[in-house]
């Protein structure tokens, strides 16, 4: 079960991509609880916890304490024991996990980019724009799928899960009920959207 310090501190970090109305919608928490513990917070962390947690976040959970402690003995002095203390109870150690590699013969497809940078849309949902997020917390990892329209950077749907594959992706674009002819949805083609499940 993931704990709500966990989900506020993840919500802090995506507030520039959606709204907080958005975030405590999917999470089942009230925008009252998130504002109350969203400084509560900030002034029980110390600056080196500060410090460290800008660094892990910013590097999605990717780096262990021995390179966040590379990182961080440039500006503060600190011991490598010390930073590994506090990811270790904070929850903030690396998420990162063993490449998978496709298996020989699996089927995948790929499309011409046909946006080519050009995100600019004359109505809604003429073009959308696809993608998974990784949401460590602690020891587990969610990931949230989304699909914004280019319109008005509206994010049109989302859906949150344990596996970060096809049926994700899938569930997220099934959520809009219709589409107008010649709706184009862009990805970044990764095996997720490349597979024939998604077809």
């Amino acid at each position: 079960m993931v704990m709500r310090k966990n989900i506020v501190s993840f919500m802090k970090q995506y507030t520039q991509k959606f709204s907080i109305t958005q975030l405590t919608r999917l999470f089942g928490i009230s925008r009252s609880y998130y504002y109350r513990h969203r400084y509560k917070e900030i002034d029980t962390l110390s600056d080196v916890e500060l410090r460290i947690q800008e660094l892990v976040t910013k590097n999605h959970f990717l780096y262990g304490y021995r390179k966040i402690h590379a990182l961080i003995k440039k500006e503060i002095p600190i011991g490598i024991n010390k930073v590994a203390k506090i990811m270790r109870n904070r929850g903030w150690n690396c998420q990162a996990k063993k490449k998978k590699f496709r298996k020989p013969g699996t089927i995948y497809k790929t499309f011409e980019n046909v946006i080519a940078k050009n995100w600019r849309a004359e109505k809604p949902l003429q073009k959308l724009t696809t993608d998974i997020t990784y949401l460590p917390f602690g020891k587990s990892m969610l990931y949230l799928s989304t699909i914004m329209d280019t319109y008005n950077s509206e994010i049109v749907a989302y859906k949150i899960s344990k596996h970060p594959d096809a049926q994700l992706a899938v569930d997220t674009l099934n959520q809009i009920k219709t589409l107008p002819k010649g709706a184009i949805l862009h990805s970044d083609q990764g095996a997720t959207y490349t597979s024939k499940e998604f077809f």
